[in-house]
């Protein structure tokens, strides 16, 4: 009597089922993944660049020598902004003719990002020392 040698070589068809199932499946977990990345990846540069845009507003429209109490708004390509400048208090400085004044000043970015409005809300202080 001769037996036959049952040595199957490739795989079932069941097998090439399950493998490209779970395949599909990780490559849709992996597309989602990739998608949220990069939203998150596009709203931080957008506030890197709105707080970019704040510090510039500072920068070149806040000079110590010009403070005064204000309001105002401009435009920065995508980005709009609105400053508001508030005197704090005011003071003499002791024997001398020269008055020390402090002003809050608050600076908010606003834009547009996938049909919401996003800002940033930044506040500082600046001190200026004038002669009286």
């Amino acid at each position: 009597m001769k037996s036959k040698a049952t040595n199957h070589a490739g795989f079932s068809l069941l097998e090439v089922l399950v493998a490209t199932t779970l395949m599909g499946l990780v490559l849709v977990v992996l597309i989602q993944i990739l998608t949220t990345v990069l939203r998150a990846q596009e709203t931080t540069r957008a506030h890197v660049q709105a707080l970019m845009v704040a510090e510039k507003v500072l920068q070149e429209q806040c000079d110590i020598r010009k403070l005064e109490e204000a309001n105002y708004q401009g435009q920065d390509g995508r980005y709009g902004y609105r400053v508001r400048v508030t005197p704090q208090y005011e003071t003499k400085v002791p024997n001398t003719n020269k008055q020390i004044k402090c002003f809050l000043i608050q600076v908010t970015v606003s834009w547009r990002e996938r049909g919401r409005d996003k800002s940033v809300d930044l506040q500082t202080a600046r001190i200026a020392a004038l002669k009286s």
